[in-house]
């Protein structure tokens, strides 16, 4: 009997979350069309885009992408709530559902309060995806390999930004817009099929040896082994230190991030001063860089804050060196908008992007030990919430501040809020420690 199974569902949830990424990121290529601006616009296909209507798109896209992050805030917090009752199969598969659903109707939007309406809808179910993935990470994974799990896991974000740059510009030039929203839908249907008859928790997996069932369930806390384990509410979660240091590594970091994902096609196709042009043709090869590099820091920060543990340093320690590591990557980047060459800005935007998959890696990690099993995809539901309700209001201002000043203020934005964040982490919870939990017979009392 094979003694590797867990690394098939990190497998399987590294393709769920390249697939999740894909149907999210399409968006910021098709911003970049001109059929697509019109459409956006109300205007007739052979119409000029002016500034001013340039000016005039921004804005409205940042509205509309601050309509993504406030159900994506609003889902993360009740489908974290939703997986914790009804278990990480059939939670993630409504998910994957409900954004399919909503990827196949931007194929068909006509004006730009309808996509509103479908981008609100794609976020509520794509904010299913990090809530069941920690959660499936807490049931199959020991606490030393939650690290390196996360790491590959989250690595699958940036390889849905690298297909989304090889295949929605090929899409475009080949079936227009609506159709590269179409074709990339189809991935995130033959998921919701994957996942439904893929995945099981290690008690109801055959193939799962007794070696590594055992080797799973090492070293748990006696309330993951409970048949009562603790499912604490919102309130009881937001009583605890613990709560409140991962929510702050997701807000300080979750609007940069999705900063990054939303704009740079747009900052590098704009960026007059750069001494090399991009069009849908050559997209790919600076974006396949740019997240490679980005994968390789998930997986090589995870790795790191693993080895460190290994070495016998504690949790706090080795978590909390990493991300400083991270934190001082990010803050280069402030430089950008005064780079002319192209090979610096993608090597800049490559380490800045290496540095939070990084941090994203150790943070969610934190969330499978400083919570008990049975409230990991809540408060990491929290953390996405919170982090959302801000990116909700950074992504409204993007539009007018690009429009208004450029791209400069969102960057120094950028390079600082790491180490803010952290900062606040180290002080709200100084030591890295797991919430408390007592045991009475059957019952399980929180301290």
């Amino acid at each position: 009997m094979t003694t590797t199974y867990r690394w098939r569902i990190i497998a399987l949830l590294f393709l769920a979350t390249t697939i999740n990424y894909v149907d999210r990121q399409a968006l910021s290529f098709v911003m970049t069309d001109g059929a697509f601006k019109r459409t956006i616009l109300g205007l007739s296909p052979g119409a000029l885009l002016t500034d001013e209507y340039l000016k005039q798109f921004r804005i409205q896209m940042g509205l509309v992408d601050s309509a993504f992050k406030a159900t994506y805030a609003i889902g993360f917090l009740l489908i974290g709530w939703l997986i914790d009752r009804v278990g990480t199969k059939k939670g993630f598969s409504i998910g994957i559902a409900v954004w399919s659903v909503a990827s196949i109707a931007s194929g068909f939007i006509s004006t730009v309060g309808q996509f509103a309406v479908v981008r609100a809808v794609l976020g509520l179910g794509e904010a299913a995806n990090f809530p069941s993935a920690m959660k499936a990470i807490a049931e199959w994974f020991p606490k030393r390999e939650r690290s390196t799990a996360t790491g590959i896991l989250n690595a699958g974000s940036n390889m849905g930004v690298i297909t989304t740059a090889l295949l929605v510009p090929f899409l475009m030039e080949q079936f227009g817009w609506r159709g590269a929203f179409l074709i990339s839908a189809v991935l995130g249907v033959l998921m919701l099929v994957i996942w439904w008859t893929s995945y099981s928790t290690p008690e109801s997996t055959q193939a799962l040896s007794a070696t590594e069932y055992n080797y799973i369930t090492e070293g748990r806390a006696i309330a993951d082994k409970s048949e009562h384990q603790p499912q604490f509410s919102w309130l009881q979660l937001s009583r605890y230190r613990q709560t409140w240091a991962f929510c702050f590594g997701k807000i300080f970091a979750d609007p940069v991030w999705f900063f990054y994902l939303t704009w740079l096609p747009d900052f590098l196709l704009t960026n007059n001063q750069l001494d090399r042009k991009l069009d849908l043709k050559n997209f790919g090869i600076p974006f396949l860089i740019i997240y490679v590099v980005s994968d390789i820091g998930s997986i090589f920060f995870g790795w790191l804050a693993t080895k460190l543990m290994e070495n016998g340093w504690t949790e706090n320690k080795a978590r909390k060196l990493t991300m400083l590591i991270c934190a001082l990557s990010v803050t280069p980047i402030y430089l950008i908008p005064s780079v002319h060459s192209f090979a610096g800005v993608v090597a800049l935007l490559a380490l800045a992007t290496a540095a939070h998959q990084g941090w994203s890696t150790n943070v969610y990690a934190m969330s499978t030990t400083l919570f008990p099993q049975g409230s990991v995809a809540t408060a990491t539901g929290m953390g996405g919430f919170l982090g959302g309700m801000i990116s909700m209001v950074v992504a409204a201002a993007t539009g007018y501040i690009v429009a208004t000043f450029g791209y400069t203020p969102m960057f120094i934005f950028a390079s600082s809020s790491y180490l803010i964040g952290l900062l606040v982490i180290h002080l709200v919870l100084p030591a890295l420690r797991p919430i408390e939990i007592v045991h009475e017979r059957t019952s399980v009392i929180v301290e």
